[in-house]
């Protein structure tokens, strides 16, 4: 379902949760467990107060007690040296001691290091976006966040808002990187907010975890952190030249190193402690993406998850090499992000995609390993009760301004680069219009659709003839300008020919879907398919007749058709120069050709490509019915059916996985029984591109003409 075009929000998504989801309560002694993890958690802090007190009396005991045994042992004689090296005995421990204490004390009164802050989203402005995520959250049962922020990472998290002191209620924030939105569709996304929120269904659960999480991360923190004391100890035993000042600075070094370390041990007892409840946890909320988006979407996201991590490398590799040479970056790491993706070698994405079995869920991991997700995906077995393809970016008001936004404030906040305007390199987007946001596709109307007044879905294929420069270029500008006026005339006529196109193009698919369902021996409701009872009869009537209603409506335009195909060789043949002559409204011949040439090979395959999206589309509308009333062997049947009319519409039909040999962290690599949706998403991706580049062409040929009107005007 694509978005609708307008600059109002389409709430139709909201329809598409098509049923409810069990919600599985948890027992008292996953509860229990927590509270004991939890408390278990609360005391690590303690044991590390008490060394720190330890040592805090072992310096006061040094300094007050030690002075005198020190001072007297041997007695007094010995010379300077003797007594150079008591003092050494005595003040390199409480010098040592004491710089240790604050090197341990320091970690307490820490702040949380400095990151972007995320561009927190208007609900007035993306009412859409709000309106998607509280139905997730009331589709798995947890509260809606207050805020909604959005970030440059590769990520997405639901937290208290304020810490602490929001845990008392629940007010929760939802930070979703942007990145990640570009790269995912509507139910992907929506997958990955069941799970975030997955974690908030249980009140007492989602605070426990909470707990357990900070301290961990604060551990981790304190443990690895560095700060200018650091910094300053570092240069000062690189700089020292007295050996008897280095034998205290390395001192100093030795037990700093020993505090880092004992902040490691309890981190990593910590890991240990909270690991596998905290990965349970995580299993937990994998439930709730699976039930609402199903578990081959799931295992889909993953399998994404994994290649855009390469991606992102790849990136940032581009970002770098741009950087240094030409102190540029991108103005869209969102966007850049996604056209490298789409662009990986077919061989990385296929080495990345078998060696996903043979990661391992370590023993101090806070998450599963994406092959022990995924097996437990395949498990469930899950339907889903959502399925929208849509792009996910599709749900924002216009998406590419806070993708932007974001991207600076990533230079700016995250690594510190001081940017400018003009330090920034444009990233165009090539994505379809309806990918843009809702607002930003209502208003980015395109010149090929003011040029053919809307009427270019009717029009396709379009076939134009090489134009030649004119020969009579009054009489061409006149007659352009006489053929203008009059399609103006008629433009506001045929707006409903337009609509009632698109109306008659969706009910086409729903009774092709219904032919395809009913011949399988799949019982439908008829009415959801627009039919007048659940027949095959009924279903092949509705399709004759609403292809008899497209083929009016286009042999209605057929005088229309010709006009607008007069007008395009009239302004194409004005603007191309006379005898080698360019003026300043002349194009350059081999441009204009390069165009022609394209368009017109391109349409002698839109055909194919446009049944190829068609039969996507009844693809998607079986698995949604599939996925509501559940496995049965005519549904499968029917979708085999689909999947095998899609093979046929290609050159290289796609191939079905095989059964192998289970082996060893190889067992994600091939499923008999498992649909092979990645492939079909990337046909429908290729399938979209190839749209883009054709609707890129016709716009860039509609420019010149436009341009070619004005000028004559």
């Amino acid at each position: 379902m694509a978005a609708n075009g307008t600059a109002n929000p389409d709430y139709s998504i909201l329809d598409e949760f098509n049923g409810t989801i069990a919600r599985s309560k948890t027992g008292m002694l996953y509860h229990g467990c927590l509270f004991l993890v939890a408390g278990a958690m609360l005391v690590l802090p303690l044991i590390y107060l008490a060394m720190l007190g330890v040592l805090a009396w072992a310096v006061y005991f040094h300094a007050v007690h030690d002075w005198k045994p020190v001072m007297q042992f041997g007695g007094y004689t010995g010379g300077g040296r003797v007594m150079v090296f008591k003092f050494l005995v005595y003040f390199v421990p409480l010098f040592a001691g004491t710089v240790v204490l604050f090197f341990m004390f320091k970690p307490l009164l820490a702040g949380r290091p400095k990151r972007a802050q995320p561009l927190a989203m208007n609900p007035a402005d993306n009412p859409l976006l709000y309106a998607f995520i509280a139905k997730i959250c009331d589709v798995v049962g947890a509260p809606a966040p207050r805020r909604i922020d959005m970030d440059c990472q590769l990520n997405a998290s639901a937290g208290f808002r304020r810490g602490f002191r929001s845990m008392a209620g629940n007010d929760l924030v939802l930070t979703i990187g942007l990145p990640l939105v570009a790269n995912l569709s509507a139910r992907e996304l929506a997958g990955v907010i069941a799970h975030e929120f997955g974690h908030f269904t249980q009140g007492a659960g989602m605070r426990l975890s909470y707990v357990i999480r900070s301290i961990n991360f604060w551990f981790a923190r304190v443990a690895y952190q560095r700060d200018a004391w650091d910094e300053a100890l570092e240069n000062w035993s690189n700089e020292v030249q007295d050996g008897r000042v280095a034998i205290i600075v390395w001192s100093v070094q030795i037990a700093v190193w020993f505090s880092r370390l004992i902040l490691k041990l309890l981190m990593l007892t910590g890991h240990i402690i909270a690991g596998f409840m905290l990965r349970q946890m995580e299993y937990d909320a994998d439930a709730w993406q699976i039930k609402v988006v199903g578990s081959e979407t799931f295992e889909g996201t993953h399998r994404k998850l994994a290649t855009l991590d390469a991606a992102m490398e790849g990136t940032y590799m581009q970002i770098q090499a741009r950087w240094k040479r030409e102190h540029r970056l991108p103005d869209n790491l969102s966007e850049l992000l996604r056209q490298t993706h789409e662009n990986l070698p077919t061989n990385v994405l296929q080495k990345i995609d078998d060696t996903l079995g043979f990661h391992r869920t370590g023993l101090f991991d806070s998450h599963p390993s994406p092959a022990d997700r995924i097996r437990r995906a395949r498990i469930a077995s899950e339907p889903g009760i959502f399925h929208d393809a849509r792009p996910a970016s599709s749900l924002f008001a216009s998406f590419e301004h806070p993708a932007r936004f974001v991207t600076l404030l990533h230079y700016t906040d995250d690594l510190g680069i001081p940017i400018t305007e003009q330090m920034l390199l444009h990233v165009e987007s090539t994505q379809p219009k309806a990918a843009l946001g809702y607002a930003a596709a209502a208003a980015a109307s395109s010149a090929a659709d003011e040029f053919f007044l809307g009427m270019l879905p009717l029009l396709m294929p379009l076939r134009i003839a090489a134009p030649a420069p004119s020969v009579n270029y009054e009489a061409d500008i006149a007659e352009l300008n006489q053929l203008s006026a009059g399609l103006q005339q008629v433009a506001g006529q045929l707006a409903p020919v337009a609509s009632q196109y698109t109306e008659a193009s969706r009910k086409l698919i729903k009774a092709r879907v219904a032919l395809r369902l009913l011949g399988s021996g799949v019982s439908i409701q008829p009415e959801a398919f627009g039919l007048t009872n659940a027949t095959v009869e009924a279903a092949q009537a509705a399709e004759r007749e609403v292809t008899t209603t497209r083929d009016a409506l286009r042999h209605s335009l057929r005088e229309v058709a010709a006009a607008l195909n007069r007008r395009m060789q009239l302004a194409l043949s004005v603007r191309l120069p006379v005898s080698g002559k360019f003026d300043a409204n002349s194009v350059s011949p081999e441009r204009v050709n390069e165009l022609v040439t394209a368009l017109n090979q391109a349409a002698d395959d839109y055909a194919k490509r446009h049944e190829t999206m068609d039969a996507l589309a009844m693809l998607d509308h079986v698995v949604a019915v599939k996925a509501s009333a559940g496995e049965t062997p005519a549904l499968s049947q029917a979708l085999e059916a689909q999947k095998k009319m899609i093979n046929l519409l290609l050159e290289e039909p796609l191939t079905e996985t095989e059964n192998v040999a289970s082996k060893p962290g190889l067992q994600l690599a091939k499923r008999q029984n498992y649909p092979n949706s990645g492939e079909y998403e990337s046909l429908r991706q290729k399938t979209l591109q190839w749209f883009v580049d054709y609707q890129k062409t016709a716009d860039q040929l509609a420019e010149i003409a436009l341009a070619a009107e004005k000028t004559s005007a």
